[in-house]
């Protein structure tokens, strides 16, 4: 109906107005990257930059922008888009913006593998963090502002390899949740501090379980992406404990619907699952194209940290053929204790460690790596 209006000042309000409600709407229905989402937002940023509407106007559609280039794997385009939505936030009375800037700019710097500086400002954002308001605020932000800083604040421990207070913050989560009632938050928050935590674990039992649970959760509620997650997260643990041609297959199918809606945030996780299950399945050629495919993923995206993993799994590729390329295994295992270590990244810098150990043990070659892994292991909250 906006084109039959008479062109003006007041129009223009109405109808970046309608673009921000019909993208905040798009982001849970339709998902970050979906097409309709995005041109909601591009649409009320156009109007944004003519000079009309509000500064919070401004900053809801940026987080709408932000989403898309984040779930799509831009990390250095997000990182900016963060950036811009914490120097609008810092401009506003109202704290809660300041909480969900600082969130925002938190996750994007882990995907980045920036993991100290991800804690710090998650940190920074949980001191605004009001459970009564932000529940009340979930449908103005996709998602509880208050419990999403709490979900990416997750990851950051785990991988600094603070175990004891991640598992207490998924625990406070789990707790959290039920009662909550928000859809998208719901199953964001399960995603985080139940499904992907198991999957990189290694908890495959737990994995497949609740990732049925989950899966169907989002079919009931149309909640699409973490609808597409999940379904990635269980079929890589599905193929993990039996990798047959059919699971195999199905974890490809996983991938692909989700390139498909646009998403590609976490892919070197994903990516390093099905390394794995190939692997297991004795399929060595197609576990080093597949992992090819995610080193070629880190440079194009700037999703960097899950890439001393990568660097694992190089090495235990090189291990697989019929003739185990020794030489290689061990550079490939040091360069992801490199990697890891600054990154600040205790928990994937002790897997590469104690493959290197396992190689060194094998070869009977004299390097302290005891006092590596262990040197590793106390830093670690927890035992690892």
């Amino acid at each position: 109906l906006i084109p039959g209006l008479p062109e003006g000042p007041e129009r223009r309000k109405l109808e970046l107005a309608l673009h921000v409600a019909h993208g905040n709407a798009q982001l849970s229905l339709k998902g970050y990257v979906a097409p309709e989402t995005v041109a909601a937002f591009t649409e009320a940023k156009r109007l944004l930059d003519a000079g009309v509407g509000t500064d919070l106007q401004r900053y809801a559609v940026l987080y709408g922008l932000f989403a898309a280039n984040y779930v799509a794997a831009r990390v250095e385009p997000a990182l900016a888009l963060a950036r811009q939505i914490a120097e609008v936030a810092d401009r506003q009375a109202d704290v809660t913006y300041r909480l969900v800037a600082y969130r925002l700019l938190g996750a994007s710097l882990l995907f980045s593998g920036r993991l100290r500086e991800a804690l710090e400002s998650l940190q920074h954002a949980e001191q605004y963090r009001d459970p009564a308001k932000h529940k009340a605020l979930s449908y103005r932000f996709a998602m509880d502002p208050g419990l999403a800083v709490l979900f990416w604040k997750i990851w950051a421990l785990l991988l600094i390899g603070l175990a004891d207070p991640a598992l207490k913050l998924r625990k406070q989560v789990q707790m959290e949740l039920p009662d909550h009632g928000h859809a998208n938050t719901v199953a964001t928050g399960t995603f985080f501090a139940v499904v992907w935590p198991a999957l990189v674990l290694g908890d495959i039992e737990a994995t497949e379980r609740d990732g049925a649970e989950l899966i169907a959760y989002c079919a009931e509620k149309k909640v699409e992406q973490f609808r597409l997650f999940s379904v990635i997260a269980h079929a890589c643990a599905r193929a993990t404990r039996d990798p047959s041609a059919e699971n195999i297959a199905a974890s490809r199918a996983a991938f692909d619907a989700e390139h498909l809606s646009g998403g590609r945030i976490s892919d070197s996780v994903f990516i390093s699952q099905f390394v794995q299950a190939l692997l297991a399945a004795g399929d060595v050629s197609g576990a080093e194209t597949e992992l090819r495919a995610g080193f070629a993923f880190v440079e194009e995206s700037g999703e960097r940290f899950w890439l001393a993993e990568l660097h694992r799994l190089d090495g235990r590729i090189a291990l697989a053929g019929p003739k185990p390329n020794r030489k290689r295994a061990e550079a490939s295992f040091r360069r992801a204790i490199e990697i890891a270590h600054g990154q600040e990244s205790r928990f994937l810098e002790l897997r590469a460690a104690t493959d290197l150990a396992r190689l060194q043990h094998a070869t009977k070659k004299g390097d302290n790596l005891h006092q590596l892994v262990t040197s590793i292991l106390a830093t670690i909250e927890g035992g690892g």
